[in-house]
């Protein structure tokens, strides 16, 4: 967290460090896309082993091709069918690739003003574009059908968005957006992050707990063969953070559908789902009562980010953290709802989604509701990261002695300074008030004479 919040050094103007490093830029924005392309060629390859079917290098290389888009989110055209529902996994793994990749090609070469990160960050989304459209034109099958410029768009989107991420630390991106922002927004921003964070936690929690218990179900729908349960397998890996999404949707109420299927923790309208072993594991219905029991988890989680929204000495610093947090948490939600769903062939299993305006408001009402308890309840914490305003810090005068000058430096952050130094002066290291010279009395009571500061 420090490396977030430490801002970037001075050395050169923004723009010398990287002039010189164009051609090994280019080289590191290359290298996650050619391994992530590498990676998905052996994993098809290894499925398809699995399954006891031949496969040429043709076929895996356009396989991995669409795969490589998939992994952009790019919504795909299988034989006429739309496949906009996406497995974020491999979304969530290129990225840290993406990430990884910038932050240390900067750290090597010396890049550490913002302006320039986001010139690394728009070569970064540059190769990818260019890659999502050639991949687009000329590297799917037959059978799939992906449009050019939906594919540049949404790659560099998401390389652009992943280098980003990467490049904030060393290249000081936090401490430079919100130097004018008031001190409040960064504690409620980092808050907002990790109320996020356990919720995603509590909804993997939730459907890693469900497909537990429901493991008589599943395992049935994992194919007769070695190879199909593998396939299968790595599919529900992949989309597991999508129905995390989906059950942090049901822990907050609103839920989620698919085609006609609706749940939440007040109804659930039954509905033919896809053969896959996660839909298996969902209840057929109706809503039980104790359901109703799941909202006190993001109430929980409310509390949890109240507690650390009390920061502040005044109670007022307090609420604008809180509200900050909410927004973050909400709008963050919105976000991965409508990138956890999206359209699902063109039969009864279309849509698949997760209402990202409901679910908005939901964890806003539960944010504010739990953490205005905490927040109001609790005491400050120590470790505050709201900056306090310039507070001058003046220096004590000694007994007997004349009066001590007062140096306050507003323009530098309010830091200040009073240092008695003149000769004659009182002996500060020593501690020794008493001794005086006469030439320091007489000097230190001259008209307008101000002691100096270092």
């Amino acid at each position: 967290m420090s490396l977030l919040l430490s801002p970037p050094s001075r050395a050169e103007p923004a723009g010398e460090g990287i002039r010189s490093h164009w051609g090994a830029l280019f080289g590191v924005a290359c290298l996650p896309a050619v391994l992530g392309y590498l990676a998905l060629a052996v994993l098809f390859a290894a499925l398809t082993a699995a399954a006891g079917a031949g496969s040429s290098a043709p076929w895996l290389a356009r396989a991995a091709a669409a795969g490589w888009l998939a992994a952009h989110h790019i919504p795909l055209t299988i034989d006429g069918a739309p496949l906009g529902v996406l497995p974020l996994l491999f979304t969530l793994l290129l990225g840290a690739l993406v990430a990884r990749g910038a932050a240390g090609a900067v750290k090597r070469f010396g890049i550490d003003q913002p302006a320039d990160a986001g010139r690394v960050a728009g070569v970064i989304a540059g190769v990818h574009g260019v890659g999502g459209a050639v991949l687009a034109l000329v590297a799917t099958p037959a059978t799939i059908i992906v449009d050019p410029a939906l594919a540049a768009v949404g790659c560099a989107v998401v390389a652009g968005a992943a280098a980003a991420v990467g490049l904030a630390g060393p290249c000081g991106l936090l401490p430079a957006a919100l130097r004018q922002a008031p001190g409040w927004v960064l504690p409620g921003l980092l808050a907002g992050l990790w109320g996020l964070a356990v919720l995603l936690t509590a909804g993997l929690a939730t459907v890693l707990l469900v497909v537990t218990v429901s493991a008589p179900d599943v395992i049935p729908t994992l194919g007769p063969d070695a190879g199909s349960a593998l396939g299968l397998t790595v599919l529900c890996i992949g989309y597991l953070p999508n129905a995390a999404i989906g059950a942090l949707s049901w822990l907050a109420g609103p839920g989620f559908s698919i085609g006609a299927l609706s749940v939440s923790p007040f109804a659930v309208h039954a509905a033919p789902t896809p053969a896959v072993p996660l839909l298996a594991a969902l209840p057929p219905g109706p809503a039980q009562s104790w359901w109703v029991a799941a909202l006190a988890v993001p109430l929980l989680a409310g509390a949890a980010v109240g507690r650390r929204c009390a920061t502040g000495q005044e109670l007022s610093e307090r609420l604008r953290v809180l509200g900050v947090a909410g927004a973050v948490i909400a709008l963050g939600a919105a976000v991965l709802a409508l990138l956890a769903g999206g359209q699902l062939g063109a039969a009864a299993f279309d849509p698949v989604d997760i209402p990202a305006g409901p679910l908005a408001v939901a964890l806003l009402a539960t944010t504010l509701l739990g953490g205005c308890a905490t927040t109001l309840l609790s005491l400050p914490r120590k470790g505050s990261l709201i900056r306090d305003d310039a507070r001058p810090v003046v220096a004590e005068p000694d007994d007997g002695a004349g009066d001590a000058s007062e140096n306050a430096d507003g323009a530098d952050g309010g830091d200040v300074q009073a240092v008695q130094t003149e000769e004659g002066s009182s002996d500060v290291e020593a501690g020794d008030d008493s001794r005086r010279t006469s030439e320091g009395d007489r000097h230190e009571h001259e008209p307008g004479n101000e002691h100096s500061t270092q």
